[in-house]
């Protein structure tokens, strides 16, 4: 994850997040224009968004937290605008790791798989299923990230840590998930030579090669 450092006004924030900005350096993490990331050097990332955005967010993340696969969530404050302090994450995100593209599909395929094997008891369902309403070849049985890029999986020396950004994780259909990591490392690897190898991985009984390509249709006019 890139950072860049910025100096802030620690006025501009509530005060109950002044405790994570005195005496440290800051840095700007962001990547979506829709929302800031900032990182202290004292170890917390800030997310802010506009009032209400981050709630469901939240709630997921927690949700993340209590199953081992996401990071610690410290608080989450509604203001002016939203605020959801972490702890950063145990190693580096899955573009760190694209010298050995074969061992990276098997990590993120395995990653998927744990993810789509836990139950939706009680899960949200994720807000991708908005855009697929009445369509009936999509199913809501799956835990899906909604979100599955390269930059979203984090691994620890080749071994998988946690899940970040998980404003889209829910319940859902698992293909949405298979047609954005397939995107996710065609376009980190400058290739698609690795599509098929992943899909075997996952397993080819586990999804539907019909669906995914109705599915690419309606995700590929989104942007990861």
């Amino acid at each position: 994850m890139l950072r860049k450092e910025i100096k802030i006004n620690i006025d501009d924030f509530p005060s109950e997040l002044h405790y994570i900005f005195e005496n440290t350096r800051v840095y700007d993490s962001s990547s979506h224009p829709s929302m800031t990331v900032l990182y202290s050097d004292n170890g917390y990332y800030v997310k802010i968004a506009e009032k209400g955005s981050l709630a469901k967010e939240a709630e997921m993340a927690k949700l993340f937290e209590r199953s081992g696969i996401g990071v610690d969530v410290v608080s989450v404050i509604s203001n002016t605008k939203d605020y959801m302090v972490t702890r950063p994450a145990k190693g580096e995100d899955c573009t760190h790791y694209l010298n050995n593209p074969e061992k990276l599909c098997e990590v993120l395929a395995e990653a998927m798989k744990f993810l789509h094997g836990r139950p939706i008891k009680n899960v949200p369902v994720s807000s991708c299923m908005e855009t697929y309403a009445d369509l009936s070849f999509i199913k809501q049985d799956t835990f899906i990230h909604g979100d599955f890029c390269l930059p979203n999986i984090i691994l620890d020396n080749w071994k998988f840590s946690t899940f970040i950004d998980l404003g889209l994780a829910g319940a859902g259909d698992r293909h949405i998930d298979i047609y954005w990591v397939l995107w996710s490392l065609n376009h980190n690897l400058k290739t698609d030579r690795y599509t098929d190898y992943f899909l075997d991985l996952y397993g080819k009984e586990n999804y539907d090669k019909d669906v995914l390509i109705k599915v690419a249709e309606i995700e590929s006019q989104v942007q990861c």
